[in-house]
């Protein structure tokens, strides 16, 4: 003999799919909010004196209210080199250092500190000349 599905069994089946469907906008909407929230914590913006690297290939900027320095890559339609020398504002996103090689026995100590990358997306000329140094 067939057991005989009540219309509760039915209400609550529905119910239950019904939570379930609505918390996944909810899941997605904080997967996005967190995604953003990240892209903003990337988000530099800093001004000082936009040099050559000391390699000679690529270019660095002291800011001058941190005085943290930032090695930077240009993106599209961003002309570094037209500003070295000049006191600029830069706006990008910054990436973490990449870690130092070190040949097995180096001393640690002695290693050359790792700037911060910056792959500028803005840059704003603020000054023709640039004060107190602010390069290396």
């Amino acid at each position: 003999m067939a057991k005989k599905t009540t219309p509760w069994a039915y209400l609550t089946l529905l119910l239950a799919a019904l939570v379930g469907l609505a918390m996944t906008p909810l899941a997605s909407a904080q997967d996005q909010s967190q995604s953003a929230t990240q892209n903003q914590q990337n988000k530099v913006t800093a001004t000082g004196c936009l040099q050559q690297a000391a390699s000679g290939s690529g270019y660095q900027l002291t800011d001058s209210a941190t005085m943290k320095t930032y090695d930077l890559t240009a993106s599209n339609g961003v002309d570094l080199s037209s500003e070295v020398g000049h006191t600029v504002t830069v706006e990008g996103t910054a990436a973490a250092p990449s870690a130092p090689t070190q040949e097995p026995g180096a001393n640690p100590a002695g290693a050359a500190q790792q700037n911060e990358q910056l792959t500028v997306t803005k840059m704003k000329k603020v000054s023709d000349t640039c004060q107190g140094g602010g390069g290396h």
